[in-house]
């Protein structure tokens, strides 16, 4: 008569190749690449700051590959005994900003290549998701590559994707009973715009922007002139 261990023992040793398998697979899908463009929408869209985080925590330490990513700062930085390039970057569908440093070689060497990359210009990106800036909210970035330069998103609105100086308009509202321009610099006054339009429809789209771009001129002028009286 068969060994009751033996053949249970040979029905576990059996089951060894399947368990492995699921175990693998779980890792691998942990570890997959994910859509950073989704999951920036998905975080702006988020409802409740519980469901906000539930989208951060579940994008946290993994890869996601971002696409028409606009350079809106660009500095080269010094770490240690490498040198990189400091990003800040401006993504499209969710009107959140992206920062990043970019130190591998190639990725180096694709951001030089003819025409070299500048402010202004998109590029295509995968990093690892570190969490928010927790004063500007821009989605932090580790262990960035540049995958290739990219295109600019199609125009929303008004925007003019292509002006990235301080002071150019970079959103303009014609909806309202005046013209409002924004400000490349601030561009974060729009990721609150579909919660503002959902409320209140364009007349309080209108309104918020114009009393905030009012409050930072106001603020921008009163640090100009106490900077001229400076000795």
């Amino acid at each position: 008569m068969p060994n009751c261990r033996l053949l249970r023992d040979a029905a576990w040793l059996r089951l060894i190749p399947a368990v492995l398998l699921a175990l693998l697979l779980t890792f691998a899908a942990r570890a997959a690449t994910s859509n950073g463009n989704d999951f920036a929408l998905a975080l702006i869209e988020a409802k409740t700051s519980a469901a906000k985080k539930a989208v951060l925590d579940d994008a946290k330490d993994r890869p996601h590959f971002f696409r028409y990513l606009q350079i809106m700062e660009m500095d080269e930085v010094k770490l240690g005994s490498t040198t990189g390039v400091r990003i800040i970057a401006f993504e499209p569908a969710s009107y959140l900003d992206v920062k990043f440093t970019i130190t591998m070689p190639n990725s180096l060497a694709l951001l030089r290549e003819d025409p070299v990359t500048e402010k202004g210009h998109a590029i295509a990106v995968t990093g690892k998701v570190l969490g928010l800036d927790p004063q500007s909210g821009a989605i932090l970035l580790d262990q960035t590559i540049v995958r290739h330069k990219d295109r600019l998103s199609p125009k929303i609105g008004k925007e003019l994707l292509s002006e990235v100086r301080p002071g150019a308009t970079f959103y303009s509202y014609t909806e309202g009973p005046r013209p409002i321009h924004l400000e490349a610099r601030d561009r974060d006054l729009l990721q609150r715009r579909d919660e503002i339009m959902a409320k209140g429809g364009p007349k309080a789209w209108f309104e918020f922007l114009e009393t905030e771009i009012a409050k930072r001129k106001a603020a921008r002028a009163a640090e100009a002139a106490k900077r001229a009286t400076k000795p």
